[in-house]
């Protein structure tokens, strides 16, 4: 019995809630596991350089900067309804990808892909982009049922994403208003998934799931239906008798973006003494009890690409007062600062939803206080926020970014720091190795610092509740649906 809370329209949408159902219900070539590394699913293995599945091509007329090119080889695998799955599903999915709507991640990974090869019914031929050497390359191919979409109308794909078809350890068996039946896949690729059903329940709000984890009528709350903020709680009945909290550091970090007015929080000036004023550490302890950290820059650990030597810098709000001053701003009216007649009064947009995250804006409103920032906290619909954060309409806006792929991370801030920062993400998209791009990286994350396009506040942790009996449970820092292995879980007791 899993607990969710909010009921998507659909399991493709862009949604924890989708996601949690997409990953028990779909599969794809390769997947990150729970310490990171990429595991073959339906593919045989993941190709290598190490194995010959994987090759720099540098003779290729249409890549004179080189490329990769990696072969997979798919298991012999079926779609639920018994069809067998063919490397011509890797290229129909890959085709639908690709004419997907700019700015998705979805068409940004399908942009790294120059073409995919149908070389047998189980081998598949992937050529990446000229002049890159993506780290995750292997992510990038997936499946889509090209049996049953290639020729599929309009209506037939809207009830495909309500009830896909698809090749996951468990198939849609009911959706009705409120709650979703989810049955074994007897035939899942991996072997027969241990539990025989999963029963999801909608819940309108994070204390309506916490109230029935409680109660006991749902055994599983997956992040994130709970943060770390409730963490006092959790810790009071998720100790390991009956329920048991499990925190694990995310790829991810909740960040403060700064507007671009160069009268307001376009001013680096201003940026570096609100970067003083603000006691994150505090916030952390106070929010998280201390399970969170503050990231150093826009990549966080265990990220490969992190840079940990970026050096930490602590609150001291003397000297934002005299970096506000150097800027020309002064004391006015009741406390709040001014420029030119124009004082700074500013909204701090937050996405609707998470106390975690309100709570932590209005600590960032009270530490922009102490300068003479006066800052009003206003919640957010979620695509409202980034709809204005992407057109650039705002003054202070506080926002989760994902770096699980530092080149997508790198990709995001683009423009928004430097020229030489922008130089070096093409830099280090092309570098033939960790190594080389690690030290790319580390100069970038030099220079995101220097520039402070946003401030990170903490370091996102994911916490999934689930009874100790229940075997199998691995959150990754990725950031993964927990579901990415549903096929393992076993109740040991009941």
């Amino acid at each position: 019995m899993v607990g969710l809370v909010g009921e998507p329209r659909t399991v493709f949408d862009d949604d924890p809630s989708a996601r949690f159902i997409a990953s028990a219900v779909t599969e794809t070539l390769v997947r990150r596991d729970a310490h990171d590394e990429l595991t073959p699913r339906l593919a045989e293995s993941v190709p290598t350089l190490e194995n010959g599945g994987l090759r720099v091509v540098t003779d290729a007329a249409d890549a004179p900067d080189g490329r990769l090119e990696a072969t997979f080889r798919l298991r012999e695998a079926k779609w639920q309804d018994g069809e067998p799955i063919t490397a011509a599903d890797v290229r129909f999915a890959w085709q639908q990808d690709k004419a997907g709507p700019p700015g998705t991640q979805a068409r940004w990974t399908a942009d790294r892909i120059f073409d995919v090869q149908v070389v047998t019914a189980r081998d598949v031929r992937v050529l990446y982009r000229n002049g890159e050497r993506w780290d995750d390359y292997a992510l990038g191919p997936h499946v889509m049922p090209s049996h049953r979409l290639a020729q599929a109308t309009a209506e037939q794909r809207t009830a495909y994403a309500r009830e896909p078809v698809h090749a996951g350890a468990f198939a849609m068996a009911a959706w009705l208003p409120g709650s979703i039946t989810l049955s074994a896949n007897q035939n899942y690729v991996l072997g027969t998934p241990k539990l025989g059903r999963l029963e999801i329940h909608f819940f309108p709000t994070r204390a309506a799931a916490l109230q029935a984890l409680l109660r006991g009528d749902i055994d599983i709350a997956p992040w994130p239906v709970l943060e770390a903020d409730l963490a006092k709680t959790l810790d009071r009945f998720a100790d390991g008798t009956r329920l048991l909290a499990q925190y694990v550091p995310t790829e991810a970090a909740t960040v403060l973006r700064f507007g671009s007015d160069p009268a307001r929080f376009g001013d680096q000036l201003v940026r570096k003494a609100i970067e003083l004023a603000i006691d994150r550490q505090s916030i952390v302890d106070d929010v998280f009890v201390g399970r969170a950290r503050v990231p150093r820059t826009y990549l966080v650990p265990p990220q490969w690409a992190a840079e940990e030597d970026v050096p930490v810098v602590r609150p001291d709000r003397d000297r934002a007062r005299a970096m506000l001053a150097e800027a020309g701003f002064a004391k006015g009216q009741f406390g709040i600062i001014e420029r030119n007649g124009e004082r700074m009064i500013a909204t701090v947009d937050v996405p609707a939803g998470s106390s975690a995250r309100t709570d932590v804006a209005r600590r960032v409103a009270g530490d922009l206080a102490a300068i003479g920032i006066a800052a009003e906290v206003r919640e957010r619909a979620l695509p409202d926020l980034l709809a204005e954060v992407q057109g650039g309409h705002f003054d202070l806006a506080i926002t989760s970014e994902e770096a699980a792929d530092p080149q997508l991370a790198s990709e995001r801030w683009a423009g928004l720091v430097d020229p030489w920062f922008d130089a070096l993400a093409g830099l280090a998209a092309q570098a033939p190795d960790r190594m080389e791009k690690r030290a790319i990286y580390g100069e970038m994350e030099t220079i995101w610092t220097s520039a402070l396009p946003a401030l990170p506040l903490f370091q996102e942790l994911r916490v999934d509740v689930a009874p100790p009996g229940l075997a199998g449970i691995q959150p990754t820092p990725s950031g993964a649906a927990l579901s990415w292995n549903a096929y393992e879980w076993s109740f040991s007791t009941r």
